[in-house]
């Protein structure tokens, strides 16, 4: 079991990498009214995205476990908490429970999510193989 410490870094680890995939992605063209606005949403420059192989389970395992309804109350106070660091008195009145229950759920969400992460990547990890042969990487016939 992961101490409080590791899932929050884990989580905050999560929202900076899903913060920085847009970056693979070339930016999309702003039109005029947009780049005559003063107050232009963003960063000046930037930052560097990550690569991780950890993440992509563990944003799978978020998603998955969102879309469970008997999750549901774990996965609002996990995404208002950790995504959109809402107002928690407001989320726990909304929730009808304590401020601690939220960061609880929070947290139970997280944890069950790393849980469900680990599985993703072990089924993943067991129906790939580990080096394409150099015949399909070299074949141009074989294209997507």
């Amino acid at each position: 079991m992961q101490d409080n410490t590791q899932v929050d870094w884990q989580c905050n680890r999560w929202v900076w990498w899903c913060d920085t995939r847009r970056l693979f992605a070339p930016p999309v063209k702003s039109n005029l009214l947009a780049r005559l606005q003063v107050n232009r949403r963003g960063a000046a420059l930037e930052p560097d995205s990550f690569l991780d192989p950890e993440m992509p389970f563990f944003n799978m395992a978020v998603h998955a476990l969102c879309d469970q309804a008997e999750y549901a109350q774990e996965a609002a106070c996990f995404i208002g908490v950790h995504w959109y660091n809402c107002n928690i008195k407001a989320l726990a009145r909304e929730q009808q429970c304590a401020r601690g229950t939220v960061y609880n759920r929070a947290r139970s969400f997280a944890r069950r999510a790393l849980a469900l992460s680990k599985t993703i990547r072990t089924v993943h990890e067991s129906m790939t193989s580990e080096k394409c042969s150099k015949a399909v990487e070299q074949n141009s016939s074989c294209v997507d």
